[in-house]
């Protein structure tokens, strides 16, 4: 199912993120049971360093660095596999003003090709209720 070399990527990785300006990333830490690979706090008020306060928090799980492979499909299917169980609380958090989406990074190798979705990781993120877009370089 996989193809490890995917000979036309370069790099591939898969990113949940989730947007709130009213949940902290610890809150969202807490609710989802899972530890985030990233998290961006709110900021109220602008200093020096960041002129514009950044008006929501994010909280990020990946695959970047964790998956060695260049098919976005094995990607897919980590991320998938570990936010399934916590499909009701992703939803639940999306129906209190949460933003969640999947982003999946994929660099050309050559400038052709393109990542590839099968039938059951399209039924998972199906499931899900959770978009998925890509980032392609």
């Amino acid at each position: 199912m996989y193809n490890d070399n995917y000979e036309s990527c370069d790099e591939t990785f898969v990113t949940l993120r989730v947007y709130s300006t009213r949940l902290s990333p610890q809150e969202i830490t807490h609710y989802l049971g899972i530890a985030p690979s990233k998290i961006i706090e709110k900021e109220e008020t602008e200093d020096i360093l960041m002129p514009k306060p950044i008006p929501y928090s994010a909280w990020f799980l990946t695959s970047e660095n964790i998956i060695n492979s260049r098919d976005s499909r094995r990607h897919i299917d980590y991320l998938a596999d570990k936010i399934l169980p916590i499909g009701d609380k992703l939803k639940e958090l999306a129906s209190r003003g949460a933003e969640i989406d999947i982003s999946c990074f994929w660099s050309s190798k050559n400038g052709q090709g393109g990542p590839t979705l099968s039938p059951a990781q399209l039924s998972k993120l199906a499931k899900l209720e959770i978009e998925i877009w890509f980032d392609i370089y």
